[in-house]
């Protein structure tokens, strides 16, 4: 399976001719630049001529990264085969605050490390995510290199996938202004951009540069409604319907003139349940669901503005300081479903829209156990079916869970401001190279509620008086008594990270042996960590209409100590190791504390110049974070995926007629709870890596690796899938409430009062599944990484350059405390899908003031997601393929008048849209979100001029 796929992509390099120019070249023997000055690498703190290559380190040039037409670093890591499944924007409809977020071999964000200029940037302010991709200026970027090597000695243990190092342009001079722009062919998600760059003074020739870069980019939203792929939450050809059965009209519970009673009956359903305002559609026989992708986005609306300085002064031949300021604010407007009125909804008998009369369709089931008196006095039993529709007359109070429909979509807007303020000195004291410098760096989040966000204070009252119409639309008293109930304006939550670091580094070459010269580093540095996660009135009492219940504030600090040595020694002729080891401890302010020693050690054999082998091997350390120890409790979550209640409504059955009377039980998002941990213990990693470099002519170079990785003692939430798929098992991890003591539906009072643990009794609905965070069981991967490059000059005509960068998984998976290992290679499965073999293809021609390039982007298809409860009905497969994602790109550049240059793209040349997924970890439904782009064709065009 593996050479196929390998000599697949082979032939597809060379023949195809496919591909985008150089994204992801390494740094091998086939860049050995004519000035061979010893420059250090990601990876390392001992200083050597770039094509040595010790380490597997890919680099992206600036010439690359413009060529993909990536404004964003969310876009340019995407691209990078080694990196599939990390956060993206689209993840921020229906989440409050999601970052943009790299993964490095789909293990989780958290376990690649994010670097700018090779120091650490603070951590993104809400949840427990790391560094924010949108926190890096990309405009001002000179190159990236990845690191895809794992528990760095350098940068941090907990760097287990690897480290992405993104590199501020040094040395520039002149002034040059460039805008970017899209058209988006089908309409919707277009990009536009505006960069300015100057740099003064030549630091070799003046002792000194300064370097100033502002840019503004801002992106237009994309709405589901505008993608056929996307546009419907009702996908009877993959056998899924995740529309809501809480509506803007409710199905509602009630009594009627003649003694009947009902629950659940939609006043819509004998129309079937035709009402596009309200965007009703047939759930069963008696029941309307909302299709809430009506109202969604699948890109929000977003602005990117950032202002990068620096400054390297040369004091002398030995030292020089520098200087670092940056800072960036992104603001992203996301719209996702109307609220659900997730208390249960009573309106009053007296209301001013009371109806006079109830249809109830054809179809309806009388429940067994009771029977169902006709208006011409007929009594039908129990499980009987209505032939024809029934007009009756409702009498008392009338229940259901509703949902604001009519106050439209909700919105989050995101505010993200970071910024980073650096100092230090580099160069050689006592014949050692030396760096040092002392940092700050900050992520400020503040989330604020936009449209169609509610206050429960504000709301009920309202609906209990009759005065908000829950039977259809609203007119203008009613409207406008809904709008005053809105959150609208009001803080929601704000985060606050900060990282102060004082770093030192130095490296010399002590002696000499038989081999060659000795090499060695040391180094250290101390670290202070706070974060502070405030949760506004309306949020920490569970005010928020459809909200995750109460949500407390969180703070916390820590202080982390690092120290590292690493040393380089010839062993034998051609032979070098490298053996390299890290102490780190964290000093949690909360009492707690971690510490432990990494190893490394690595061999590199060079028999020749065209042939290099590699070897590493290393273990890794990886703290929780703060957010993990302190997240407190809170429920009112719900599950990604739609269950039913395992003891009342077991495959989808209700057991008797109260199921549902309170709150939605059958085949829908059941309410969670989750909490951190203060007694988490650190994660622990082993990886190693075996590889080879090569050049057998001046034309053609290329490198393969294999490696693997192994995560224990791994921190995760609780997988609500496991715990749905064996609820026996689980048992404990159900709470139940009495409803006798609860008539409205259990309601959280911050103290979980009421909730019944590990209750089965059949009269208590969820009050909720807890799911906390937990040490539990491991993660694996294993893969092969293969470049290829070839140039070939041709008089007369021009340069051509091919590159092929792939990355092929051989293991991937995870394993929980306890239970069998799960492999989701190629497979859909609690933590997303692994698809096995990911490239990019690329061929690049130069000629005199022309330039073009060819992008083939592939990622191999996988195994769907599946939801067990679902198996068995119509059109859900339990093994569904969702296809491969393969897109074309193709730019066409022009340096015909001096000082400017022209670029005309497109990206997505044949509009390919997102192969089809049945996945529900998103609000998006029909495609997989996180790893494919719902934009189809995009057309764009980029000018620069350089003004000096």
């Amino acid at each position: 399976m593996v050479e196929k796929i390998l000599a697949k992509s082979v032939r597809l390099m060379f023949v195809s001719g496919v591909a985008v120019s150089a994204l992801a070249q390494t740094a091998i023997a086939q860049e050995v630049a004519a000035d061979t000055q010893r420059v250090e690498i990601t990876g390392s703190s001992i200083k050597r001529v770039e094509s040595e290559g010790v380490l597997p380190v890919t680099v992206m040039k600036r010439e690359d990264i413009e060529r993909t037409g990536a404004t964003t670093a969310q876009d340019l890591v995407n691209m990078i085969p080694g990196n599939f499944g990390g956060g993206v924007v689209a993840n921020n409809v229906g989440a409050t605050g999601a970052p943009s977020t790299a993964n490095l071999r789909g293990l989780g964000s958290k376990y690649t490390l994010v670097l700018l200029n090779g120091r650490r940037l603070a951590n993104f302010a809400i949840g427990s995510n790391p560094v924010d991709l949108n926190s890096i200026p990309l405009s001002a970027i000179e190159r990236i290199e990845v690191l895809r090597d794992g528990a760095s000695a350098v940068y941090g243990a907990d760097a287990v996938a690897g480290v992405i190092n993104f590199i501020l342009k040094k040395n520039y001079q002149g002034l040059e202004a460039s805008f970017y722009g899209t058209k988006v062919d089908q309409g919707g998600g277009d990009t536009r951009s505006f960069n300015v760059t100057g740099g003064y003074g030549d630091l070799g020739k003046q002792g000194f540069n300064i370097l100033l870069s502002a840019n503004h980019e801002g992106d237009d939203v994309l709405k589901a409604r505008d993608r056929a792929f996307a546009s419907t939450a009702v996908r009877p050809d993959i056998g899924i319907n995740k529309a809501s059965p809480r509506d803007g009209v409710p199905n509602f519970n009630f009594t009627d003139t003649l003694g009947n009673k009902y629950v659940g009956v939609n006043p819509y359903r004998y129309v079937g349940c035709n009402n596009p305002a309200f965007a009703l559609v047939i759930i069963n026989s008696q029941k309307c669901g909302t299709d809430y992708v009506k109202f969604i986005d699948l890109i929000p609306q977003q602005t990117h503005d950032n202002v990068v300085a620096r400054g390297v002064f040369k004091l002398n031949d030995q030292h020089e300081l520098y200087s670092e300021v940056t800072h960036t604010e992104d603001k992203t407007t996301a719209t996702y479903s109307p609220a659900p009125y997730t208390v249960n909804m009573t309106y009053p008998a007296g209301g001013r829209f009371y109806p006079t009369s109830f249809t109830i369709p054809a179809g309806y089931t009388v429940p067994a156990g009771s029977t169902y008196t006709l208006p011409n006095g007929t009594v039908l039993p129990g499980g009987s079916v209505l032939a024809n529709n029934v007009v009756v007359t409702p009498t008392g109070n009338m229940s259901g869970t509703w949902r604001t429909v009519a106050g439209g979509g909700r919105q989050d807007i995101t505010t993200t401001k970071s910024e980073r303020v650096l100092i230090g000195s580099r160069g050689e004291i006592a014949g050692w190279d030396y760096d040092t410098a002392l940092s700050y760096s900050k992520n400020e989040v503040n989330i604020a509620f936009g449209n169609g966000q509610f206050s429960y204070a504000k709301l009920t009252p309202l609906v209990k008086s009759g005065a908000i119409n829950v039977f259809g639309a609203q007119d203008a008293t009613s409207l406008a008594l809904l709008n005053s109930a809105q959150l609208t304006g009001e803080l929601e939550n704000k985060g606050s990270s900060v990282a102060k670091e004082f770093d030192i580094r130095f490296s010399k070459e002590i002696m000499q042996n038989t081999y060659g010269p000795v090499g060695l580093a040391i180094g250290a540095n101390y670290r202070v960590e706070n974060l502070d996660q405030y949760s506004a009135p309306v949020l920490a009492s569970g005010d928020q209409v459809g909200g995750a219940g109460p949500i407390p504030s969180v703070t916390g600090d820590r202080k982390v100590t690092g120290l590292f040595t690493e040393a380089s020694i010839p062993v034998y002729k051609d032979l070098e190791a490298s053996l390299a080891a890290r102490y780190d401890s964290y000093k949690n302010g909360f009492g707690t504390s971690f510490s432990k020693v990494s190893p490394k050690i690595g061999l590199t054999y060079k028999p020749s110049q065209t042939l290099l082998a590699r070897a590493s091997y290393g273990t890794g350390f990886r703290a929780p974070t703060l957010y993990e120890n302190l997240r407190p409790f809170t429920s009112g979550n719900n599950t990604n995926s739609n269950f039913s209640d395992p003891v009342r409504c077991p495959g989808g059955n209700p057991i008797n007629g109260t199921v549902g009377a309170l709150q939605d039980e059958c085949n829908v998002q059941l309410p969670t709870a989750t909490s951190g941990n203060a007694n988490l213990q650190p994660e622990k990693s082993k990886q190693y890596s075996l590889g080879l470099v090569f050049q057998p002519t001046a034309n053609f170079s290329g490198s393969i690796d294999y490696w693997s990785v192994t995560i224990d003692n791994a921190i995760q939430q609780l997988s609500e899938n496991s715990v749905m798929g064996n609820p026996s098992a689980y048992a404990a991890n159900f709470y139940r409430y009495d409803p006798a003591l609860y008539p409205n539906g259990w309601s959280d009072d911050g103290k979980q009062t009421g909730a019944i643990k590990g209750s089965t009794n059949p009269n208590f609905p969820l009050a909720y599944i807890n799911l906390p965070l937990v040490n539990a069981g491991s993660f694996f991967a294993s893969g092969i990484d293969l470049n290829l490059n070839y140039k070939q000059k041709i008089e007369s005509i021009g340069q051509f350059t091919a590159n092929f960068d792939g990355s092929l998984f051989t293991k991937h998976g995870y394993q929980y405390q306890g239970s069998e290992s799960v492999s989701d290679l190629g497979a859909y499965k609690d933590f997303g899908p692994a698809p096995r073999w990911r490239h990019m293809i690329t061929v690049s021609f130069n000629r005199g003031v022309w330039s073009a390039s060819v992008t083939d982007n592939y990622t191999a298809g996988y195994h769907d997601f599946v939801n067990q409860a679902s198996v068995g009905n119509t059109n859900y497969p339990a093994d569904r393929k969702v296809a491969a994602y393969n897109t074309f790109d193709a730019t066409l550049g022009w340096k015909g008048l001096k000082n400017m240059d022209v670029t005309l793209g497109i990206k997505n040349i044949f509009n390919t849209d997102p192969p089809v997924s049945r996945t529900e970890a998103n609000f998006q439904t029909g495609y997989d979100a996180s790893f494919t782009n719902p934009l189809g064709r995009v057309f764009y065009a980029r000018a620069r001029y350089k003004f000096f």
